[in-house]
């Protein structure tokens, strides 16, 4: 079981009590990769049951590796510090990998525990089909559900020796990290797998500008997946830019803005009627707003950095590391 973790005080206690509780058929560890804290999230970490390893780039990829490296299991279980590992988790993520013909990996969906009403609102964007990845993986499954094969997954299991020889995660994905790996997975011929019997529980952020930030990023680092592996840029994921481009359009004195008024006007109508039905309440409405504008507008930033870095011989402003180990 490994975890990266910076300044998570408030969370890595029960964090990694969920998981040193868990009941499995053979040894559990868990490593706490800790990108030098400032606070007691190490001594904590440690008081609950961990095994602390130094993780001195202090962004997730490079905390994953430590722990990896330092890890001598046969399967690896990523975890992170704001989530909580119900009773079963390791071993339906065992279960899976060793029952799926071609498993490279496992993963599940999360059960999202809200604190107030903006967390609340958050939790129902994730779990919409009008938000940006898969719903799937952010509601509670239906009754009969089975396994499927995904592009991605929250968190996830693989085995420790298919990690390695992929070079385990590409430190250039500060963000998006699992995305990348299991791309890669994919592309050597190992099947990822959706378990509906495997899920955690997570704590969102709580505030409009913390997602917004935490979608500016992922979008950013969605440019650097593309400029990587192109192909593994879906159509669905084309529709912020498209927002923006609308935005723009309509703003500008030309003969494309009455289209790109319209199409705004479409899209603040259909959101309206999904965010009515979401359960989140009124800030459902800016909080998907704000996902697509931010992920849109941080894919742009990002492309244009890296054009801009060809040019000059340099690499992209969003390959330089950010701080804070949470999240992918």
């Amino acid at each position: 079981m490994i975890l990266p973790a910076r300044n998570e005080a408030d969370y890595i206690g029960p964090c990694v009590r969920s998981i040193v509780t868990q009941q499995v058929s053979g040894d559990l560890e868990v490593i706490v990769a800790d990108g030098r804290s400032s606070d007691e999230t190490a001594r904590l970490a440690r008081e609950a049951g961990a095994i602390v390893v130094d993780n001195p780039l202090g962004i997730t990829p490079a905390g994953l590796n430590a722990a990896l490296a330092a890890a001598r299991g046969d399967v690896v279980v990523r975890f992170d510090a704001h989530a909580v590992m119900p009773p079963g988790y390791v071993e339906a993520s065992v279960q899976a990998l060793d029952e799926e013909p071609g498993a490279a990996g496992v993963g599940g969906w999360r059960q999202v525990d809200a604190n107030g009403p903006w967390g609340r609102a958050i939790a129902a964007a994730l779990a919409s089909r009008f938000g940006i990845g898969n719903p799937r993986l952010w509601r509670r499954p239906e009754p009969g559900e089975s396994r499927v094969d995904v592009d991605t997954f929250n968190l996830g299991s693989w085995r420790a020796e298919d990690l390695r020889a992929q070079g385990g995660w590409s430190k250039r994905f500060i963000r998006n990290q699992d995305f990348e790996l299991n791309y890669r997975l994919r592309r050597a011929g190992g099947r990822i797998i959706f378990d509906p019997a495997i899920w955690s529980i997570y704590h969102p952020r709580e505030s409009l500008r913390a997602i917004a930030r935490q979608y500016w990023d992922y979008g950013r680092f969605k440019s650097l997946m593309v400029a990587t592996h192109p192909r593994s840029l879906k159509p669905r994921q084309l529709g912020p830019v498209g927002l923006l481009t609308a935005a723009v359009g309509a703003a500008l004195p030309s003969r494309l803005a009455g289209p790109a008024r319209a199409a705004l006007a479409a899209y603040c109508g259909a959101l309206t009627i999904v965010a009515a039905r979401a359960g989140g309440g009124w800030r459902t409405f800016p909080v998907l707003a704000t996902i697509h504008a931010a992920w849109g507008a941080g894919l742009l930033a990002g492309l244009a950095s890296r054009l801009g870095a060809l040019g000059s011989g340099k690499r992209g402003s969003a390959d330089a590391p950010t701080n804070g180990c949470e999240g992918s």
